[in-house]
């Protein structure tokens, strides 16, 4: 038997689709602000949406373009971009770059909106959110779903939701969608259907234990994606230990002395492995492999997908999404994104007993700086979901920080990971990571998110509070911790006392005595990256209730800890009299 022990806080979670009130406009909400409706393509639902709002009042101003033929500037407040009309892609559409135009069309488009201080939606139909089966699905959709989660962890002022659509008339989806878009309803993860809407919630159970051994032949061939080395070769260590007899092994590196060793090691455990260099986002190398093994008669055990690639020249191309560039995305894509659909492409035709997709918690929260990482992880959930509908019994695991191994053995990793742990998101150990696959297997569940948390600590996901969605794992963590003792102070003696809270928490992240930080010099000077600016985005909303964009601190690292103080003041002022307007 593998399990947990009682004191391991690692959690299995999952999204869950919970029947909601219908939606109801609120009067003159169509004519207070201006619409812009962009799709990628034709769009009947976008058409629609457009009458609908404009039945509501002739004074409603709507533009209605083509995304690709549309003008740079956003000319209005509101924002609705429609993928829905997109067809599936297929490993054909993966040779040159329009098959993923759309994608990186939909990054830029971010970045317009939270630029212009709009708001913006986006409107997919998947055919794969929510019970029932449809004929259509577009599991490469999800990129904007994760995409849309980061888009509101970074820059939450100018999200406003994603909305999966399971209407068949777009004249009805055009309504609905008015509907859901007049009621300035704070859900932003929505599924649209004829019976009613649909709300996500991300919900959290303990890791049970489970038996090892779920129902892989170990005399078929088994293949991974990943390379003979890191965490792909613990896959496959872990295979050879279950008695896995044969094993392909798709690398894009060729064979050195080390993955040579590691090869040896699997023999030594009784396991023929076979390596391949292949470029698992190359449609054309993996509709040969298939041939290849079509022709070999190999009958399929398990497809395990961890191949990745995150780094341009040698260095991260992983980004928030205000700075994604479109060769930052096109580099996470690749092996990740389109070699989950072309690897599902190859375990349908070969019949395959099941596929295992390892994929990133940061495209089940959404994470500030991770915007292109977490997207191209999120198309591996959606393959899951498309594959465990048809004869692949398929699993999309989408991890919290692993250490030890991979990513999180490089300095970069490390980096990233320290400052999670800080708080409160536990690194994964590969045993843990193993254990679970076993698990997941057993389970008759496409997508599962694995992490594990301090729940002690009340940092983690401090944006989570702000979206319904993510409430169950938030309902507890304090915010504004700081600003009691502020109320109590001269209005003289504010800026001073804000900087003092966040130079001993500075001191801290840089494991310097706050002593050593010179207020009046600009924060640039204090060897503040992303990642600390990170943390201090946290920092900052959990001691003073205030919540700043990633690319808003990081645009204003030339000013010093006494102009983010003055600034956090007048915020924390400005609230204070909102609220009190309002009561």
């Amino acid at each position: 038997m593998t399990g947990v022990h009682e004191d391991d806080q690692t959690r299995i979670l999952g999204l869950n689709w919970e029947k909601a009130a219908e939606f109801e406009p609120r009067p003159a909400a169509a004519t207070e602000s201006e619409w812009v409706l962009l799709s990628w393509g034709p769009s009947r639902s976008a058409d629609a949406l457009a009458a609908a709002l404009g039945a509501t009042d002739p004074s409603t101003r709507v533009h209605r373009a083509d995304l690709a033929a549309a003008p740079d500037e956003i000319q209005g407040q509101r924002c609705v971009f429609f993928l829905d009309e997109t067809a599936p892609l297929t490993g054909s559409d993966l040779t040159g770059d329009e098959g993923w135009a759309w994608a990186h069309a939909a990054v830029r488009l971010c970045q317009r909106v939270a630029n212009a201080g709009a708001r913006l939606w986006i409107v997919t139909r998947t055919g794969l959110h929510g019970p029932g089966a449809r004929e259509a699905v577009r599991p490469e959709h999800d990129f904007a779903w994760a995409l849309g989660r980061c888009h509101a962890a970074e820059r939450p002022e100018s999200w406003g939701g994603l909305v999966d659509l399971d209407v068949d008339d777009p004249t009805a989806a055009g309504r609905l969608l008015a509907d859901y878009l007049l009621s300035d309803s704070a859900e932003d993860e929505v599924l649209l259907r004829d019976d009613g809407p649909l709300v996500a919630r991300l919900r959290a159970s303990a890791l049970p234990p489970v038996a090892s051994g779920q129902g892989l032949s170990p005399r078929r061939l088994h293949v991974v994606s990943g390379g003979a080395a890191g965490l792909s070769f613990e896959v496959q260590r872990w295979l050879a230990r279950r008695g896995a007899e044969r094993l392909l092994v798709l690398g894009r590196s060729p064979l050195d002395r080390d993955r040579e060793r590691n090869l040896r090691l699997l023999a030594n455990l009784g396991c023929a492995a076979e390596y391949e260099v292949l470029d698992v986002g190359d449609p054309a190398a993996v509709r040969a492999l298939t041939n290849r093994l079509r022709a070999r008669g190999d009958a399929i055990g398990g497809v395990f997908h961890l191949a990745s690639n995150w780094r341009i020249d040698g260095l991260s191309c992983v980004s928030s999404l205000m700075n994604s560039t479109e060769e930052q995305t096109r580099v996470l894509l690749s092996a990740k994104a389109s070699g989950a659909l072309l690897l599902g492409e190859l375990a349908e035709e070969l019949g395959a007993e099941a596929m295992v997709l390892f994929s990133s918690a940061a495209a089940t929260f959404g994470s500030p700086g991770q915007a292109g990482y977490a997207a191209a992880n999120a198309v591996l959930d959606g393959v899951a979901r498309r594959l465990n509908r048809g004869r692949v019994r398929a699993v999309s695991i989408a991890w919290g920080p692993i250490g030890e191994v991979g990513f999180g053995a490089t300095p970069d990793g490390a980096q990233l990971h320290e400052v999670w742990e800080r708080l409160g998101l536990r690194r994964l150990t590969v045993d843990q990571v193993l254990s679970t696959v076993d698990m997941a297997l057993a389970r008759d569940e496409p997508n599962l998110a694995v992490a594990s948390w301090d729940d002690s600590a009340a940092e983690l996901l401090t944006w989570a509070g702000s979206r319904p969605v993510l409430e169950p794992l938030a309902a507890t963590q304090p915010v504004g911790l700081s600003l009691e003792r502020l109320a109590e102070l001269p209005d003289a003696e504010r800026v001073g006392y804000i900087v003092e809270v966040i130079r001993e928490q500075l001191g801290q992240m840089l494991s310097c005595a706050p002593s050593d930080l010179d207020p009046a010099l600009p924060l640039a000077s204090m060897d503040i990256d992303s990642l600390i600016a990170l943390e201090m985005l946290f920092v900052i909303e959990r001691e003073f209730a205030v919540r700043l964009g990633l690319d808003e601190l990081l645009l204003g690292m030339n000013n010093t800890l006494v102009a983010m103080a003055e600034l956090l003041d007048r915020r924390v002022r400005d609230d204070a009299l909102a609220v009190s307007g309002t009561a």
